[in-house]
């Protein structure tokens, strides 16, 4: 009744008919606590951050399918519409207008989540979402891999770092280099928006969560997510699309004041995408 309810966006009312209970408060009584065992028992063990050989896996993957060398997944960020609650209806508003909370994901080269973050509001933009995360911090700290030729690859909404590589900024003076880097790295990471396509593809109720406690919207993404990733282990050749396979959109670079330790960070991370760009 769960993955039902969770692929198909039905009222409760008719999913207890369906299922023969006896009313719909039972049926979403069920649904949510079938919810959080998959948050708290199956989430932990097929959501998980990729082994050293995992990672040179996914790396031989991404270089071989996309042409772009070191990387291990690719990060955006997805709004799932919510019902905004009422004490705090503004926070959850995102910049298309609809009460949402923000998903931020990482996936590897066969559209598996191995990190996701659901816990922001849709008013929180991806970069402060990343920062908020335990992923973040140790982006920002320069720890996430081990090999420093290691990094995830995201669009310009997220700071560039030397584990996390973003596209050129177009200021209508692009080399030709720099452009031709925008293109492969574009290629490359749409596997991630093709992964969030493949979700709300299979679990439609995210296209529109009926609930206003702030604690019940990500306990379902986090359980979708988890059902997701046991899909594809089941289902290799598993590539549909659906009619929403984009993140959130929200491409734009983000600037400001900075401390010397932070431009230093930012200047290796310049120094790294600068050296794979003349690879390509």
């Amino acid at each position: 009744m769960t993955i039902w309810t969770l692929a198909n966006p039905e009222a409760f009312r008719t999913v207890a008919d369906r299922f023969g209970m006896t009313n719909r408060g039972l049926a979403h009584y069920c649904f949510i606590n079938i919810c959080r065992r998959l948050k708290c028992d199956l989430y932990p063990s097929v959501v998980v951050w990729p082994s050293a050989s995992d990672c040179s896996t996914a790396v031989n993957e991404f270089e071989a399918r996309y042409g772009f060398p070191g990387v291990v997944g690719c990060i955006d960020g997805c709004h799932i519409p919510v019902k905004a609650p009422s004490g705090d209806r503004d926070s959850y508003i995102c910049r298309k207008g609809f009460p949402s909370v923000n998903l931020m994901a990482v996936c590897d080269h066969r559209k598996k989540f191995i990190y996701t973050y659901s816990d922001s509001p849709g008013s929180a933009h991806d970069s402060n979402v990343l920062h908020a995360s335990e992923l973040g911090i140790k982006l920002t700290e320069d720890r996430l891999f081990v090999n420093d030729e290691h990094h995830l690859l995201g669009d310009s909404a997220y700071p560039l770092l030397p584990s996390l590589i973003v596209p050129f900024r177009d200021n209508g003076h692009m080399s030709p280099l720099e452009m031709r880097f925008n293109t492969i790295h574009s290629t490359a990471r749409s596997v991630v928006e093709r992964a969030f396509g493949l979700l709300k593809g299979k679990f439609r109720r995210l296209k529109g969560l009926d609930v206003t406690r702030t604690d019940l919207a990500p306990m379902i993404i986090d359980a979708s997510c988890a059902l997701h990733n046991v899909c594809l282990m089941v289902d290799k050749c598993n590539d549909e699309l659906s009619d929403d396979p984009v993140g959130n959109g929200d491409d734009f670079e983000v600037t400001g004041n900075v401390t010397r330790a932070e431009a230093a960070v930012k200047e290796k991370a310049k120094l790294k995408r600068n050296a794979i760009m003349n690879r390509l």
